[in-house]
This record gives structure tokens, sequence and C-alpha cells, in this order.
């Protein structure tokens, strides 16, 4: 064993998020071959992913992931040589390949130094059976048996390894031999001059420099990669030996790697180091664990409730030179908070493009044809949000495909494209994303959905529900319209879940659809759950929040507006009715107002405009969002609390919670239900 326990533990959780990544980016090639062709480097990204994945799983010898790898290995080297023509079943064999491999690389993480189980084999066996058909008719010599032509090169290899490799938990000599699965090892020499004076030797520092001479197949960048593990710790020189040369070690010139880098997945490893004289630079990304980050978002957190304090107290002392400390502090601490809240977040297009697989899966299963599009990739949001926002994301893909998109047959009959299309798009709106899930399938049947919402007992058959309510039917626990259940939908089960997350996430979805022409899904999302820029506002004894990126203005609820009102719940705001929700009232604030003057905070929420009765305005705050306590969950219109410089405790408003009770009060009022429901 070359590892330490401490160096191998931190070996495996590397090389699971590296797998992972790299598996993700294979997908992703294999799929835009299928859509565009061999072009470009897709295929060289495809072989890359699977060639680094087998040889770290060698370094940490995972014996069978090494074997069920190789096969895969040797098949797409034959397609990149142009020795075999890539099609689709081949696409599917090969993708079924990356999940297979997921699975292992997700067992070997989680189950160190066992093997996987006969059920596991079974799953090898299958595909490398299927991969091992392909390549049996690549090269078809005259005795009719398959055979692989390739051509061979030689390479003298120089190793220089760093005196700290040992206290690293690595061995040099299983680098070394691992070399020879790579080719023929036909001559290899030591030398000892680092060594010096043994009265002096410090047991636990490495002087091993060598040379080797090897006969491949394999690129020098290939070679390279045997090395991953310590790229930082060596300096390697190669030399190519051509087999005309009489003397076999006679050198060329040689490229020194003081360095190796992880290359963008548009690139190949051999054409970044293939040139002689070149030097690879390494990295400036970093990886790190997610928790650090959140750790530290937390700390940065407390500091801003701290220094609110502090704020707050060099106020009341009135001193000019430390109300200028403080002011600094102040400022360098919203910087720091910015760029660890840019730390956190990621762009969607990452989580979009796994959408790619789904579709392809479930269009086969279907028997659909499906066109996937994906707009606002490069929308950046909080990493947890992201993460907690996949699974809804899929369900409704695929209950948009299942469901609402038609199969080939039904849309050329009804003079549509027959090429169902499914667009996921992303923006930012007002301090919120927008995610947006659009099909041009068959849309929702309202009728359908009333009657079958009648059935189940979700509402009375003497229920007057606007469009908007009965499309939000489909949201209520055990709601399907399907008559027929299938693995992917039709038990009921799945979008009140959808819902529920969301919300969790101080989040909402709305539905619009068009019978024949198709649906959209929008699920709208904070940018962040940790800090917020707010507007402080105060009703009676209460203070609130307003998260500052939803306030348009700030106006004074004048004499003029109040005559102007006659007891409505809205004004004329510059030629548009402005719908108004008083804050007093809706939260059944205690006490009486301590002045007669009243102010109206203007916000926009889903491109629609509502304005908030407020007493106080107290300006911006930055905002650490706590969870609610108990007693507050269920208080609808508040989404969290932060703690004041003061030690008390201020409410932040759920504005979509707000606004959709704005948006009932005005249906009842059209109704004629206004006496009953106004909140003034």
């Amino acid at each position: 064993m070359f590892f330490s326990n401490d160096a191998l533990q931190e070996a495996i959780k590397e090389f699971r998020d590296e797998g992972l990544d790299l598996l993700s980016g294979m997908e992703e090639g294999l799929l835009a071959i299928q859509e565009f062709g061999m072009g470009g480097d897709r295929i060289n990204a495809v072989f890359r992913a699977a060639h680094t994945i087998k040889g770290s799983a060698g370094m940490l010898k995972l014996e069978h992931l090494v074997e069920f790898t190789h096969i895969a290995e040797n098949l797409l080297d034959e397609i990149r040589n142009n020795k075999l023509h890539i099609n689709e079943p081949m696409i599917d064999t090969f993708l079924r390949c990356k999940d297979h491999m997921q699975n292992l690389v997700l067992f070997y993480a989680d189950n160190l130094g066992k093997e996987p189980d006969d059920e596991i084999k079974a799953t090898s066996r299958s595909i490398m059976s299927i991969l091992k058909s392909y390549l049996d008719h690549t090269v078809v010599a005259n005795d009719g048996e398959a055979t692989l032509v390739k051509d061979k090169k030689g390479w003298k290899i120089h190793i220089v390894f760093n005196n700290d490799v040992y206290l690293l938990g690595m061995d040099p000599a299983n680098f070394l031999r691992y070399l020879m699965n790579l080719g023929e090892i036909t001559h290899s020499e030591c030398d000892t001059n680092r060594i010096g004076d043994l009265s002096n030797l410090n047991a636990v520092d490495c002087f091993i420099t060598c040379s080797i001479t090897l006969l491949t197949e394999k690129t020098e960048a290939e070679i390279l990669e045997v090395f991953e593990f310590v790229r930082d710790d060596i300096e390697i020189t190669f030399t190519s030996l051509s087999t005309e040369i009489q003397n076999p070690h006679e050198e060329s010139s040689s490229a020194v790697l003081d360095t190796f880098v992880e290359v963008d997945n548009t690139k190949e490893l051999g054409s970044a180091a293939a040139s002689n004289n070149s030097r690879i630079v390494g990295s400036s990304s970093l990886r790190v664990d997610s928790d650090k980050i959140d750790t530290l978002i937390n700390l940065i957190g407390e500091m801003v409730i701290a220094n609110a304090n502090v704020v707050q107290r060099a106020s009341i002392i009135q001193d000019g030179g430390l109300n200028e400390s403080v002011s600094a502090v102040s400022r360098m601490l919203e910087e720091i908070r910015e760029s660890a809240m840019k730390i956190r977040m990621v762009q969607i297009g990452e989580t979009f493009s796994k959408f790619k697989r789904i579709v392809h899966d479930v269009s086969k299963k279907l028997n659909k044809d499906v066109e996937l599009i994906i707009n606002g990739g490069e929308t950046e949001m909080d990493k947890t949000i992201v993460e907690k926002i996949s699974d809804p994301l899929v369900h409704i893909v695929r209950n948009a495909m299942d469901h609402g998109i038609e199969s080939i047959e039904e849309r050329a009959a009804n003079g549509k494209n027959p090429k169902g299309t499914l667009i996921l798009n992303a923006y930012h709106d007002a301090g919120t994303i927008a995610i947006e899930i659009i099909d041009d399938g068959k849309g929702l049947d309202e009728e359908r959905i009333f009657k079958k919402a009648v059935e189940r007992g979700i509402i009375d058959e003497n229920s007057k529900l606007t469009q908007k309510e009965i499309f939000n039917l489909i949201f209520e626990a055990g709601f399907s319209t399907v008559e027929t259940i299938t693995d992917l939908s039709g038990r009921g089960v799945g979008m009140d879940v959808v819902r529920r997350n969301i919300e969790s996430l101080r989040g909402n979805i709305d539905i619009k659809s068009t019978k024949g022409k198709g649906s959209t899904f929008t699920m709208r999302l904070p940018l962040t759950l940790a800090i917020i820029d707010g507007f402080l506002v105060k009703v009676g004894v209460t203070h609130f929040v307003i998260p500052l990126d939803m306030v348009v203005e700030c106006i004074e609820l004048s004499t003029r507006y109040r005559n102007e009102m006659h007891g409505n719940n809205y004004i004329n705001l510059r030629n548009s009715i402005l719908p108004l929700l008083k804050v007093r009232n809706h939260f059944e604030e205690a006490g009486e107002p301590k002045n007669l003057r009243e102010n109206i905070i203007v916000v926009r929420y889903a491109g629609m405009r509502f304005g908030l009765i407020v007493e106080e305005l107290h300006g911006e705050f930055q905002t650490v969002i706590k969870p609610l306590g108990k007693i507050f969950r269920e208080i609808r219109g508040i989404s969290g609390s932060t703690i004041l410089g003061s030690g008390e405790v201020a409410l932040i408003l759920d504005i979509p919670v707000l606004m959709n009770h704005v948006l009932a009060l005005q249906a009842h009022n059209e109704k004629g239900g206004a006496d009953d429901v106004r909140d003034d």
C-alpha cells in the first residue's frame, strides 16, 4: 500500500469528485457526438475521461473498475483513430458504460477496500461483452481472427521525485511499476547522486531519480496521467526515440514539465504537452469542500449581526474617530460578504446540461422525438439551491415529455412538427432567479383537471375557480389525470412534492398553458439562502425586512392618495393602478400607530407590482437570514427572520406569498366579495 490511511481517504475523495466530473463530461461529449457528429475534440474528450478514470483507479488498485474501463477505452481509441465508425447503438452502449462506471466510482468511494458484489460484476460482464463484440470487428486479419494493429513508439523518460513525496503518503515505486501496464520497459537505471552523505540521511526524504526507456502505443500525454497524483511533486523529461536511430538512447529535444495541469475539456492534453521545450502552467482553480464554504458564510453572517450592534452603539457615543473606523470596517465587511457569496454562486448551465441525457433516455422509452433547447445557462445562483431544485426539475421535465409532448404520429396528425420541443430557460428577475420549463405539447385540459379534482374529493363540483386555480390543482397530493400508470408517471405522486420543495426554498411555481399549444412551468427562487440586502421598515412595535432587490420605490401615502382610494385597496400611481396591502392589518399588529403618517413601499415580483403600507422607514439593512421558530412557521407572508443590532428580531416579508394574497383580494373584489376580504 503506497498511501497512508489519511492520504488514502483524501485520495479516494478526490478520485470520487474528479471521477464524477469526468463522467459528466463524458456524457456531454457522447450526446454532442450524437447530435453534431465527431467534429472538433468531442471523441477525444470522451476517450480522455475513460482513460483518466482508468489511470486513477489503477493507482488506487481498484482492479474491477480498471478492467471494465480498459475495454471501453480500447473501443474509444479505435473510434478516435478512425478504425471504427461510431453509430447510434454504440453511443447508447457508451452511455450505459458511463452509468456503470459512475456506479463503480461511487461504490469504491463508499466501500473502501471491498470488491463489488456478483450483481455489479454481472452488469460489468454484460456491458463488456457488447463492447468486445464491437472490438472483434475492428481489424480482420487473413486468418479471419480479429486483431488490433497499432504503432509503438520509444520514449526515454527521466523522473525526479521531490524529497517530501513519502510524507504525502506516496510510494514512487508504485508509479514506476504502473508504467509496465502501458507498454514494455526495455531499460531502466537509477541515479544515486542525490543521496549524499549517509551520516546525514533523513529516512523520510525521497532521493529517487531514474531514467526509463518505454516502448508503448501511448502518447506523451497519456503517460503523464500516470503521475496525476504527484503532479506538483515531480519533474519529468520526455525524449522521443526513433526506431531508425542506431543508438536507442540518443536524445532528441525534450520537454521539461515541472507541474501538470487539469486541462480544459475542449483541449487534448497531448496537444498542450507535445510541443518540445514547452512548459505547462498550473491550474488556477481550487476544489474546496462545500461544507467549508458554508461555515465561512455562517461566520460572516454572525459578523454582520455583531457589526450592526457596533454601528448602533457607535452612533450613540457620537465619537467622530470611532464612527469613521466603524464605517471602514462595515465597508470592508460588506466587500467580504459579497466575495464570499460569489464563491457559492454557480452557473445553472451545468445542471441544465444533465437534462440532455434525461431527454435522450425518456425519448427512446416513449418513442418520441424531442429536441432540448437550453437558454440562460450562464445565469448564476446559490449552489445549495441548485442542488435542491434538481429533483423538482427532473420531475417537471419527465412530466412534460410523458403527458405534454405528443407522439410523433399524433403531432403529425395535428399539423405539428413531428419533433417536439422542450426549452429550459433561466434568467434573473427582481432579486430572484426564474427557471422556465416550456413545451410545445398539448397543454393542460382545464375541464379534465376540474373533473378529476371533483372525483377525488379535492374540490366541490360547485366550486368557482379561475384558470390559475384549476391549474394549481395538479399540485395537490394524489392528483393525476393519467388513465394508465407507467414507470415514468401516473401514480399521483410527485407534483405535490415539487411544490413543497420549491416553497421550502422560499420560492414558488406558476403555470401557464394553452390547450393544443403547450405549457410553461415557471419556478421563481431566491438567489441565496444566507445573506441578502434588505430594506428595514417598522409597523407598530414590529420590524420587517423587505428584500431590497424587489423594492421599486418609496412614496408617502398622502392625503390626496387617501382621498382617491375611497376605502379601496389601490391607488392611481402615475396613471397605473397599484394594488395595496396594509401590513398592520394583514399581520394584526397590536396597538395604535404612533403617528398618522404612512408610507407605501412599491415592490415588484414576477412582472407585477403592488404596494405595502408601512409606518416607519429605516433604510437599507444587511440581512442575515435565520430560520423561523415553530411558532412562526405557519404565518403566511413571513419567510425568515434576522437579528438587529439592538438584539431585536425583525421578520423578513415573503413577497411572493403576499402578492398572491393581493391577487386573491382583487379576484374576490371583482366577484363582489370585497366587503368580506378587504384588509382595511
